[in-house]
């Protein structure tokens, strides 16, 4: 046991020393009429700002994000802008990342979560966008996002844009 224990935290010591943690802000905009199946009166899109927790390792990614605001926007209301507790929701991902000097490609594909019953999550979104690194540290990323379950209905809806750093 000893042994496997040891194996184990030297694989995360390396893989801590040769990959780097980023944190960034994201915004995701979409424009479409629901990610459930509960049709909304009047709805024309949402923006939704959060977190994104991300370890590189090489061409590979895996990361978390979590959301922290939400604003509606209706016909009928306006701009309706939502609190969300961080924490409450998740999207886990994992993707490669094609580096071309300070720009580089990238994809993902993830799945959301959502505790408590006032969030309808369950949704697997895969994304493809670009990036460019400012200085070793601080990057930005615009991504297309699409929703598998209702890919026809998603693709070309919805983007996201981060601004982020390296640690």
């Amino acid at each position: 046991m000893k042994k496997i224990s040891l194996i184990v935290c030297l694989l995360v010591i390396a893989s801590i020393s040769f990959g780097s943690f980023s944190l960034g802000l994201m915004n995701i905009a979409a424009k479409t009429e629901s990610f459930s199946d509960t049709p909304l009166s009047g709805f024309v899109g949402i923006d939704v700002l959060g977190l994104d927790l991300r370890y590189d390792f090489g061409p590979f990614s895996v990361g978390v994000a979590t959301p922290f605001l939400m604003f509606a926007l209706s016909e009928d209301t306006g701009v309706k802008p939502t609190f969300i507790i961080p924490g409450i929701a998740w999207y886990g991902y994992i993707g490669l990342r094609l580096s071309l000097g300070a720009f580089y490609f990238r994809g993902d594909i993830g799945h959301t979560l959502a505790f408590g019953e006032q969030l309808k999550l369950g949704f697997s979104p895969i994304r493809l966008g670009v990036g460019m690194n400012f200085s070793p540290h601080y990057y930005i990323e615009l991504n297309a996002d699409a929703v598998l379950q209702k890919f026809s209905e998603t693709v070309g809806k919805i983007f996201d844009f981060k601004i982020g750093y390296r640690f």
